[in-house]
Formats: C-alpha cells, structure tokens, sequence
C-alpha cells in the first residue's frame, strides 16, 4: 500500500529540500517532486535528470528517517 508524504522543508547535509511523492509499506519512496532552497528561495529540480536521481538515493534515509519519525 503507497501513501502520499509532502515534506514542506527538511534541513539535510545536501541542502534544504522540499519533497514530495508517495512511500510503501516496504518503505520504498517515490519522488513525485523535489525541489532545494536556492538563494533566491525555492528551486524546482527535475526529477528525471540523472544527477537528480542520484541526488533523491542520496536523500532517501534522511526522508525515511523524517517519515517514520
């Protein structure tokens, strides 16, 4: 069973983020969108990009760990 998560802002070691997406039972996520705190505030990342990609496994345990705290 998915359900649906909005972070509104979670401090990371990569950055400020704000998250989006859907995470299952198996705690699997899904990143519907994500986007970083820039200096000029809120940035949309593209999610199919592949540095991105590699950005959300990065974040992936601090989102966990945010959801099931």
């Amino acid at each position: 069973m998915k359900q649906s998560f909005e972070i509104s802002r979670i401090h990371t070691p990569l950055g400020i983020f704000r998250v989006s997406g859907d995470v299952s039972d198996q705690n699997s996520l899904a990143i519907s969108q994500l986007e970083i705190m820039g200096t000029d505030g809120w940035l949309f990342l593209d999610i199919q990009s592949k540095k991105v990609v590699n950005l959300s496994k990065q974040l992936e345990p601090h989102l966990l760990a945010h959801l099931q705290g």
